[in-house]
């Protein structure tokens, strides 16, 4: 419910750059984001505090041409706010490495294959304090392969 208002302040940092005609290139991004409004842990009484927010960054390596696409990506976002009630409760930073790679080895007929947090990087959560774990995830590989065709 819109009961309360808060203001939210943030800058966004972002970098592209393709070396050359290689095709090789690389994208990268860092947002901050603040809010005057923090969750005190050591208070029980009721607060209002804006959940969900956390810096995060991006870094992108890439190869294209007119046939190959290869990419790998580090993904990262900082400690948050995820919710609160009797107790707050907050989601740790986290990084994953992404990467996919595809060839069109013919006219609208291409092969890919991709990999979601290869490597295995765990989630997890805590409340009031660092000790108390609300959630704990092992984080697993995902992949994909398969075929695309353009009609």
């Amino acid at each position: 419910a819109n009961q309360k208002s808060a203001s939210l302040d943030g800058l966004e940092f972002n970098v592209q750059h393709i070396f050359g005609k290689t095709g090789f290139g690389i994208s990268a991004n860092y947002t901050f984001v603040n809010s005057g409004l923090k969750y005190d842990n050591n208070s029980i009484g009721e607060q209002f505090a804006l959940e969900g927010l956390s810096d995060s960054a991006n870094l992108v390596v890439f190869y294209e041409n007119d046939k190959w696409q290869v990419r790998a990506a580090y993904n990262w976002r900082d400690e948050f706010l995820s919710g609160y009630g009797l107790d707050p409760y907050y989601i740790n930073a986290y990084g994953q490495w992404d990467v996919s790679a595809s060839w069109e080895f013919r006219k609208g007929m291409t092969v890919f294959a991709e990999g979601i947090n290869v490597t295995n990087a765990d989630r997890s959560g805590h409340m009031r304090n660092d000790q108390t774990v609300f959630f704990a995830a092992p984080g697993y590989a995902r992949y994909a392969a398969g075929l695309r065709v353009n009609f």
